[in-house]
């Protein structure tokens, strides 16, 4: 009898326990998927007869293999074999999709290592776009919640393509440019803010499917009827291939070489067709083609348009040509997930959020894109508009920082506002500087004075730079500046031009302007030699463009930008010497004259077209691109 009470006892308990297991397994599998512990198994299609069976066999033992996998791939990267380890790694991510570290680990090998392994530039730009998509296709969309994640693709745009550490990084620069172009054009440049937002909106309007669009505006199926009638499909090739027509007719260098072909892949039936019907153009790209962008970002890039749009309200109007304005975006959503996790000990948000006010600080000096599609040609330029989306992010990080959930650094512990400070300072030591050198004297005043009180902080207030006026505090940084990396030169030669057009030609002074072009071409000859003649494509990492160009580059940005006024831009150019009128007559004179029109001016008394420039005899390359000594006084009027 005890025995069979025993065994009933035992029965009923075990009963009970499989249907209390029954009962909260659901609750249990919902836990997984929300904290993403699910593993779905991947297609092993590629991989190695003996993987694939270490896949299929070992079931949940999968992780045994894995850790095999990861040292071997570690102790390969180490070897310096870092393609059997990218193997490896492409390996472990099939078979363990949810380990984090085996993705920011491939991204880095694939946009370091490999890219550095050969010397084609084409070839380098290929394995760190690889890298880059794998973190933003793959990576992160199968670890949503991973912030490392987020900041392992941040830092690629930041550090592989936005600085100066790789040989090839102008070549990056211009390919992001171009395929960027292609996909949103140029919406910043010559627009203030609130027209860069307005532009960049209808992308976010935009229906997500055609059926919504047809459904919204019945007419756009003329445009698909047109589309596919010449062939083509409306997709990302439809888009690009339009992108392309759009950047040739808009090219300043085109206009410049006289080269008005079509770009090679054009469908000319297409263009035919939009150029002699003006409303099926506007069909196509004012109703498709927003349509198209939506797709193309979410799709392609898994960059949500609405996302974009806050990021550019928070901190000022991002040009996604530049890599910086990527990084940003994505180091922006890291530290989202960060601060939604329930665990955030372990996560470093404090390189989150320095890295991104260190991204903002290099628009400050970079943020202006200057891309040229028929030679590739790029030019990054200082905007001042990021210094007060600088001021309110560091604000807006204090006050994390001073909340009480506070900031986490990793095993660092929590981070405190001292640890900020350098980052502060490089940005006051710079906003002072491009605001004096841009002629913003009470903004130049107000940084100089938060600059000494954070020195004052830090205990080095008495320091000699600190204790005159800001303009002696420019002069000292001015003295060093010979000595520093070709961007930052470019920043300063930019604003010294920028300063002349309109502290000198817009007030009818053509020797401020000559003195301002003077200290630029001092500086420019203390540091660079001038590029060599037909060196038209991306800069080299130790050269400037020709001096000339340089003052061509500044001048067109300056007559391009609506928040001068356009009496301001007619006085600049009336002043103007007439070679760089000549030179920017081209691209320039037709706009600025419609312009000039639409305000209710004279354009011929506004803005006259120069004469044509006579051939010039054969001079020696320094004579032709050095200004003589009155120019240079009397700003070559």
């Amino acid at each position: 009898m005890s025995d069979r009470t025993t065994t009933t006892i035992a029965t009923v308990v075990l009963v009970a326990c499989l249907a209390g297991a029954a009962a909260v397994a659901g609750a249990v599998q919902k836990q997984r998927e929300e904290l993403e512990l699910v593993v779905k198994m991947e297609g092993i299609r590629g991989m190695p007869p003996h993987v694939a069976i270490v896949t299929a066999a070992l079931g949940t033992f999968r992780g045994l293999a894995v850790d095999v996998l990861w040292a071997r791939a570690d102790h390969l990267q180490t070897e310096g074999d870092f393609y059997e380890a990218q193997t490896l790694a492409q390996w472990i991510t099939m078979l363990q999709p949810r380990f984090q570290k085996v993705w920011g680990f491939q991204a880095w090998n694939l946009s370091w290592n490999i890219a550095a392994a050969t010397q084609v530039p084409a070839e380098r730009w290929g394995w760190v776009s690889r890298g880059i998509d794998l973190l933003r296709s793959r990576g992160i969309p199968l670890n949503p919640k991973a912030s490392s994640l987020y900041f392992d693709l941040a830092w690629i745009f930041q550090g592989k393509i936005a600085r100066i550490g790789d040989k090839d990084h102008w070549y990056y620069k211009a390919r992001l440019a171009a395929e960027m172009q292609e996909v949103v054009g140029n919406i910043v440049a010559g627009r203030t803010t609130p027209e860069a937002l307005a532009r960049f909106r209808r992308i976010v309007d935009a229906p997500r499917t055609l059926d919504e669009l047809t459904a919204a505006t019945p007419a756009v199926q003329r445009a698909l009827d047109a589309v596919r009638t010449a062939g083509l499909e409306p997709d990302e090739g439809l888009l690009r291939m339009l992108g392309r027509v759009m950047m040739r007719f808009t090219s300043l260098d085109a206009k410049v070489l006289g080269d008005v072909a079509l770009p090679p892949g054009t469908n000319r039936e297409l263009v035919e067709v939009l150029r002699q019907d003006p409303e099926l153009a506007s069909l196509v790209l004012e109703q498709l083609v927003p349509h198209l962008q939506r797709r193309v970002l979410e799709d392609h890039y898994r960059m949500e348009p609405a996302k974009m749009l806050e990021v550019m309200k928070t901190y000022g109007p991002l040009d996604w040509r530049h890599p910086q304005s990527h990084g940003i975006y994505w180091s922006e959503q890291g530290v989202a997930v960060s601060r939604s996790l329930a665990q955030r000990e372990d996560t470093n948000e404090l390189m989150l959020v320095r890295g991104r006010l260190m991204m903002l600080l290099d628009l400050m000096r970079t943020g202006r894109v200057e891309y040229d599609p028929v030679t590739n040609r790029v030019d990054l330029l200082a905007d001042p508009r990021f210094a007060r989306s600088f001021e309110q992010a560091i604000q807006e990080a204090f006050a994390l920082i001073a909340s009480d959930e506070g900031v986490t650094a990793g095993e660092f512990g929590t981070a405190e506002e001292s640890d900020l400070f350098a980052t502060y300072e490089r940005f006051l030591d710079l906003a002072t500087t491009l605001s004096y050198l841009y002629g913003d004297q009470p903004e130049a005043e107000r940084y100089f004075t938060l600059l000494k009180d954070l020195a004052e902080r830090q205990g080095f207030g008495d320091e000699p730079a600190f204790s005159d006026t800001v303009e002696n505090f420019v002069a000292i940084r001015f003295a060093g500046m010979a000595n520093v990396n070709p961007t930052d030169l470019r920043q300063l030669l930019d604003a010294l031009l920028r300063r002349g057009l309109l502290e000198g030609l817009a007030k009818g002074d053509t020797r401020i302007f000559g003195r301002f072009l003077r200290i630029a071409r001092t500086a420019y000859d203390r540091r660079y030699a001038a590029a060599q003649r037909g060196e038209a494509f991306v800069l080299d990492e130790t050269k400037l463009l020709p001096f000339p160009k340089l003052v061509d580059n500044s001048f067109d940005a300056c007559m391009r930008q609506a928040s001068v006024p356009l009496l301001t831009r007619a006085r600049i150019w009336a002043w103007a010497p007439e070679h760089i009128r000549q030179s920017a007559a081209a691209s320039l004179v037709e706009s600025l004259r419609a312009e000039a029109t639409a305000a209710g001016l004279d354009a011929d008394v506004s803005f006259p077209a120069p004469p044509r420039p006579e051939p010039a005899a054969k001079q020696p390359a320094d004579a032709a691109d050095t200004p003589s000594a009155s120019e240079a006084d009397d700003g070559g009027a």
